[in-house]
């Protein structure tokens, strides 16, 4: 019976100690939620903030980035290597998180990577930028990037990020390198054939019309040429040269032109239609002389 009191007691107290144990530590696991919640808190501002820091510093560049001379004083560090990287790796993580609808375009989100690309496109706008995208390693993996992506940025939410990438790879175009990086690409043709056809959005569709008159200005294949006049809708484009509005009545009958200039030049029997000669916008000989208007974005 002493025995059995005995173990009785010693139960009661091991009890005692576990509890008091458990209680200690039941103490301690609050403290560390209550650590965990405060700098899930923290990491949230500090999210918010560099977000928002991201946005307005990318505003202020992508608004300065339309004058010539800050272009020159970008080149002229050592650092734009490193920011076409930054681009290309925003651009990508940007589009593998919202690749069904992108946030609006007033988010910290969008706009910091439409200040990014807008950037690019502003670079592209002169033959000094021009020539470092096309030649910069980083540069001519970001151009491979925006071929890639640009059929997967959503319709509608994606607009304004599918303009700037056209404007981008327009003001590319202009260059003889960037040009024949960009011709002969059937994800791009497509593209420009969904937004020649769409009749919804008359933005894209003059952006595209333009990028396709610099695409067929000078086809140096009948490889390409075929491959770009299978592509492209030319009854559409055949359409709008009846249009009302005189931008893409004109780049419509410029393309429809260039086009049988090229089936003059590649084909036995050319196609029986009389187009407008073009003589505006003609490249000459060189790396990157072209009279052609560039696209910056403000």
């Amino acid at each position: 019976m002493v025995s059995t009191l005995e173990e009785l007691e010693a139960i009661r107290t091991k009890y005692k100690n576990l509890q008091r144990e458990w209680d200690n530590q039941q103490e301690h696991l609050g403290r560390i939620q209550g650590d965990v919640l405060k700098l899930k808190s923290q990491l949230k501002n500090q999210s918010s903030f560099c977000a928002s820091m991201g946005a307005i510093m990318g505003s202020l560049m992508w608004k300065t980035s339309r004058l010539p001379n800050v272009i020159d004083a970008l080149l002229s560090t050592n650092r734009v290597s490193e920011f076409l990287c930054i681009v290309s790796g925003s651009l990508q993580s940007f589009l593998d998180t919202y690749n069904t609808s992108l946030p609006d375009v007033t988010t910290n989100e969008t706009q910091f990577i439409l200040s990014l690309v807008g950037t690019v496109a502003n670079m592209a706008s002169t033959s000094e930028g021009r020539q470092f995208l096309v030649t910069d390693p980083n540069g001519r993996e970001l151009i491979s990037l925006l071929l890639t992506t640009l059929p997967d940025v959503p319709d509608g939410t994606g607009d304004c990020l599918k303009r700037v990438i056209l404007m981008s790879l327009y003001n590319l175009s202009i260059n003889q390198m960037g040009l024949l990086m960009i011709m002969d690409k059937k994800e791009l043709h497509n593209e420009l054939t969904k937004n020649i056809e769409d009749d919804m959005n008359p933005e894209l569709r003059l952006l595209s019309l333009r990028l396709l008159l610099s695409l067929t200005m000078q086809i140096p294949s009948c490889q390409i040429y075929d491959n770009i006049n299978r592509s492209v809708p030319k009854s559409k484009i055949n359409e709008l040269t009846n249009t009302t509005d005189a931008d893409m009545r004109l780049l419509a009958r410029d393309i429809l032109s260039n086009l049988q200039q090229a089936a003059n030049k590649f084909t036995d029997k050319p196609e029986n239609r009389s187009f407008l000669e073009f003589n505006k916008c003609k490249r000459k000989p060189g790396v990157d002389k072209s009279s052609c208007s560039l696209l910056k974005l403000v």
